[in-house]
């Protein structure tokens, strides 16, 4: 960039970064985002293991989590209780 703004986010810095709930281990990030939980469990996971994963990934969390869902399932009726 020939002028240099300071409103802009660096493009060496990563802002947003998209990962698996799989292997969160030893990492952490001021907010962490979970979409669809509606859909977790639909293939062939039990549900211990859906809330297992959701867990790792939650915690993962400094500051907020924000968890989305579209549809009641019955991870999301269990996480709600």
């Amino acid at each position: 960039m020939a002028k240099d703004n300071r409103n802009r986010v660096s493009i060496r810095r990563v802002a947003v970064r998209f990962l698996s709930m799989h292997n969160p281990k030893g990492l952490e990030f001021p907010c962490v985002a979970i979409a669809g939980l509606g859909l977790l469990g639909r293939h062939g996971k039990t549900i211990e293991e859906c809330v297992r994963l959701t867990y790792a990934g939650v915690t993962r969390a400094t500051h907020e989590a924000l968890l989305t869902y579209s549809s009641e399932s019955a991870l999301v009726q269990r996480l709600i209780a």
